[in-house]
């Protein structure tokens, strides 16, 4: 599958899933909610396959840039939900709380810390596939995975009752975002650090300065 079919894909994904999803309303299921756990940590996890892809003088980029990644995800999602402090769709006046949620999280509905970190672990693979590994196949795969993987968490976070589908999709255009810029910010640091001019101290030993 081509990098833009894959894109288009994810996309496709998506709009069918929260355009049927906006008109309806859905109690708390507290089983669909544990299944959106298990994708999200399923694509928080999938990227770390760039382990057995990468040569070994890559690993530092890589793990410096995929933690750079998700601790900024991270950040962005824990600001906005103490700042804009929305209810959740299962907070109702006058309603009994359904069992099994946690209440210190019922005004942290904005945006979806789920779709955030879903599709910045999505677009970050996504990103490293198409400006490090263009013609690695395995990365083609692992890149359309994260992405249904983020699809599918986002779904299960509006059927499960946690968010409201305006939630889902503006956690999943930040967190895209998110994604892509770590890698290409690595991507420029890689580039500028291979064509930093070597200062030779001996006849084999040299460094390279960068600025």
């Amino acid at each position: 599958m081509s990098r833009k079919k894959t894109f288009i894909a994810a996309l496709l994904i998506l709009c069918f899933s929260v355009s049927s999803l906006s008109a309806l309303d859905f109690t708390y299921d507290a089983n669909l909610s544990k299944a959106s756990d298990i994708t999200l940590g399923l694509t928080l996890i999938t990227p770390g396959i760039l382990g057995l892809i990468a040569p070994p003088s890559d690993y530092i980029a890589i793990a410096t840039s995929y933690a750079g990644t998700i601790a900024g995800a991270y950040g962005v999602r824990t600001f906005l939900k103490q700042v804009v402090h929305k209810p959740r769709p299962y907070v109702q006046d006058g309603m009994p709380l359904p069992d099994g949620v946690d209440p210190d999280e019922n005004y942290e509905s904005f945006p979806s810390g789920h779709s955030i970190m879903a599709f910045s672990s999505a677009a970050y693979t996504q990103a490293m596939q198409l400006l490090f590994y263009p013609d690695s196949t395995t990365m083609k795969v692992v890149s359309a995975t994260t992405w249904i993987l983020a699809a599918t968490t986002a779904t299960l976070r509006v059927v499960s009752g946690n968010h409201y589908l305006e939630d889902v999709l503006a956690g999943a255009a930040m967190g895209s975002a998110i994604g892509f810029l770590g890698p290409y910010i690595t991507h420029q640091l890689l580039k500028r650090d291979a064509d930093a001019p070597t200062v030779l101290a001996g006849p084999v030993v040299g460094m390279r300065v960068s600025f």
